[in-house]
């Protein structure tokens, strides 16, 4: 039986042609460009762009989502533009085991929960992804930190310190460190026009053994 969170996402993706901009994170574009290529593993990929974007660059890329017809979409933006190495898979956070791997990398972006019944709990997804990373390997998430006074969903935020501090206590001691852990603030236009600003925490664990 689905929950209201898969509900309320395969909803929002089924209403659309696309719902996103088809263009990869900013914050993976910035630290990975330069990453040795392995295997990967994106949580709540959506239409893939992260995914796709690590394809092109030599990576096996696999993403997971809570929504069938977002996977679906990953799955066809990957045949057409010829790219090999790319799975996608229909997997619950909230109540699934992840791909047992290991990877290279494991990125999560902007997956917060929230509320509502079945939501995943953002901790605890990202200590049972740093288990299927192999030495030397990173866990890199990015969250919102400070929303525009327009923001009016009911997804959690994040300080990035705590959440580096709160899940490097989780994971085996000596065995990871916090590489990057920073506030990246960015001007916004609101939905009537007004001007704001917004700030993502993003973070990246290394796993040294």
């Amino acid at each position: 039986m689905s929950s209201e969170w898969q509900d309320r996402w395969e909803e929002r993706y089924a209403s659309v042609g696309r719902l996103w901009s088809g263009e990869p994170n900013e914050h993976l574009t910035d630290l990975a460009a330069g990453w040795r290529p392995g295997h990967s593993l994106d949580l709540g990929c959506g239409e893939g762009d992260d995914v796709l974007w690590l394809a092109s660059r030599g990576w096996r890329a696999m993403g997971v989502d809570v929504s069938p017809t977002a996977v679906a979409r990953l799955r066809s933006r990957s045949a057409e533009r010829g790219l090999t190495g790319v799975e996608g898979a229909v997997v619950d956070l909230a109540a699934e085991p992840l791909p047992a791997g290991p990877f290279e990398l494991v990125t999560s972006f902007f997956v917060h929960g929230g509320p509502s019944e079945g939501s995943i709990l953002l901790e605890d997804v990202l200590v049972q992804a740093a288990a299927r990373v192999v030495a030397r390997g990173r866990l890199l998430t990015a969250v919102h930190c400070v929303n525009p006074p327009w923001h009016r969903h009911h997804s959690r935020s994040f300080r990035p310190e705590v959440l580096a501090a709160d899940v490097l206590a989780r994971l085996p001691e000596g065995a990871w460190e916090v590489e990057t852990c920073a506030e990246r603030w960015r001007d916004v236009t609101g939905p009537d026009g007004e001007a704001g600003r917004r700030s993502d925490g993003v973070v990246c664990w290394r796993r040294l053994s």
